[in-house]
């Protein structure tokens, strides 16, 4: 499984407050699963989803994950839970649509890797990945 964006756009942004770079920045979101694509969206709140997931994985014991965005009417623009075979990956906004059962540790590397990304380009803006990520 691999969250993976490109096309960042700080055109929105209007504001400095953390709310601002949450909702502001935005990217076109791909979601996959080996070569299949279970989500891909072009406008999502990639940097909202970043703080999101990095909550979940600092989180001891931490079960599923629901992405309760400013931008989406619905919780679980992207969520995880498990499932008897491991764990998964979907979105209500692709409702049946998830990745194969995966393991906890390689579905948590996928995110970890996600997050770290999204900080070095937040780094890259001028921006303050702990300031923009904290809770």
């Amino acid at each position: 499984m691999e969250l993976i964006y490109d096309r960042l756009s700080t055109d929105d942004l209007r504001g400095t407050t953390q709310a601002d770079y949450l909702i502001a920045l935005d990217a076109h979101l791909h979601v996959l699963d080996g070569c299949a694509s279970i989500f891909d969206e072009p406008y999502f709140p990639v940097v909202e989803l970043a703080r999101g997931l990095k909550i979940w994985l600092e989180s001891p014991g931490q079960g599923a994950f629901e992405l309760d965005s400013m931008s989406f009417e619905q919780r679980g623009a992207i969520a995880i839970w498990k499932v008897p075979e491991g764990w998964v990956l979907g979105s209500v906004l692709e409702a049946g649509v998830i990745t194969a059962p995966a393991d906890r540790v390689d579905l948590e590397g996928g995110c970890r890797r996600f997050v770290a990304r999204v900080e070095g380009d937040l780094a890259e803006l001028g921006l303050d990945p702990l300031v923009v990520l904290r809770r």
